[in-house]
């Protein structure tokens, strides 16, 4: 039982999405707290709920997919109901939690990502392949919790750069995945890019979106003014992160190795954040 609540609240997803908030809270404000740590729980109470729900909304699908059939609602270990009454519990709690630090501004954006998510991009993948763009603005909700929860404003150029990192990188992530279970999303009913674009033009498009989250990477890096290690840090990790995506352009691609480029390149982009992040502390209290 323990572990199906893991599994229908998408539980290690949930956590990764998080600490989103948490970095983004030390990139704002160059140190850590306590209510970094209660922003950081508020979004994992709320990515919890909205993944609970969406495995209600879609657990005759997942029934029908090799890589989803034996999530608890979808395998009949957990009722559609209990689903539900699990997912409200964790969204209400989510609310009560972030009203403690940003009052009704929090409520409001964790109302808009469950409207966003169960009620917008759920019902849209089942519609268009190229769900996953309006789909990516979820991406931001996280960071933007913690730079709030910092005291800051969502108009920062800083901020702005950051969204927009998080955005970009949602697509070429997302379509990593769709090459890798694309015969998974097929049998449940999904239109998938692949389907839409063929393979070779996927891989040319997941590439060219690669290489936007990269330039998105070197603005977010001028933005915040980083030390000279930090920046050197960062181009050699942006070459790495480029070398990676220049498989996807391999004649000798194949569809399994998306998972190699899949984790090269979160792994990349995730370090730009970590490095930020870092530099951040480091110039505040050096201050």
């Amino acid at each position: 039982m323990i572990k199906d609540f893991f599994v229908v609240t998408k539980f290690v997803l949930s956590f990764a999405v998080s600490l989103s908030a948490l970095f983004a809270y030390i990139m704002a404000k160059g140190e850590v707290g306590l209510d970094m740590l209660l922003a950081t729980f508020s979004v994992l109470l709320v990515a919890m709920g909205v993944s609970t729900l969406n495995q209600v909304q879609e657990y005759k699908s997942d029934a029908n997919m090799e890589r989803t059939k034996n999530r608890p609602i979808a395998a009949g270990r957990m009722s559609p109901q209990t689903g539900i009454v699990i997912a409200a519990i964790l969204i209400v709690c989510s609310f009560a939690s972030i009203y403690t630090l940003l009052g009704m501004t929090g409520i409001n954006i964790f109302m808009f990502a469950f409207i966003w998510y169960n009620a917008m991009y759920t019902p849209l993948k089942k519609k268009s392949a190229l769900a996953v763009v309006p789909g990516a603005i979820l991406g931001v909700i996280p960071p933007a919790i913690g730079w709030l929860v910092a005291g800051h404003s969502l108009m920062e150029l800083e901020f702005l750069a950051l969204a927009l990192y998080f955005f970009v990188w949602q697509v070429p992530h997302f379509w990593l995945l769709v090459m890798l279970f694309h015969g998974d999303y097929n049998d449940g009913g999904y239109p998938t890019a692949m389907r839409l674009f063929g393979q070779a033009s996927l891989q040319r498009l997941t590439f060219v979106w690669l290489v936007l989250t990269i330039q998105t990477g070197v603005f977010l890096v001028w933005a915040f003014q980083v030390y000279p290690v930090t920046i050197g840090l960062s181009v050699l990790v942006g070459i790495w992160a480029f070398i990676s995506s220049l498989e996807l352009l391999s004649e000798k691609f194949e569809l399994k190795n998306a998972r190699s480029v899949f984790w090269k390149i979160n792994a990349a982009f995730l370090l730009i954040v970590i490095l930020i992040s870092i530099d951040e502390y480091v110039k505040h209290h050096i201050a």
